[in-house]
């Protein structure tokens, strides 16, 4: 069912009408989790700890976070699919698990371009 809006008649006739500023969930989704994300990860992974790899931990921690993007990713796509718009869900899909698995393979990506 379409959304109905009621306008002022005055306004209306000269020209008045302004169409309300829509704000993008994904920039919302991406903030909210950011935020999230940044407030949960361990004081550990920015301290240089003797004895322990420090790199290995920051690495660990990145991909933890691109796992529970990407689930987000996947959820909202899945929630964009059941309000039957499936060509923005589908798009969600794809790039969500591209990126994920780009993320996934970083250092062996690395590993192949250092060999070429």
């Amino acid at each position: 069912m379409a959304r109905i809006e009621t306008l002022d008649w005055a306004d209306f006739m000269r020209g008045n009408v302004v169409e309300k500023e829509r704000k993008s969930t994904v920039k919302l989704v991406a903030k909210t989790a950011s935020a999230v994300h940044l407030a949960l990860l361990p004081t550990t992974v920015f301290a240089a700890v003797p004895g322990q790899d420090t790199w290995t931990e920051i690495f660990t921690t990145v991909l933890n976070i691109a796992d529970w993007l990407c689930a987000g990713v996947l959820v909202y796509a899945g929630v964009t699919w059941m309000f039957n718009n499936r060509t923005k869900a589908i798009e969600f899909i794809m790039g969500g698990s591209i990126g994920y698995i780009i993320v996934r393979h970083a250092l062996d990506i690395r590993n192949w371009l250092k060999t070429l």
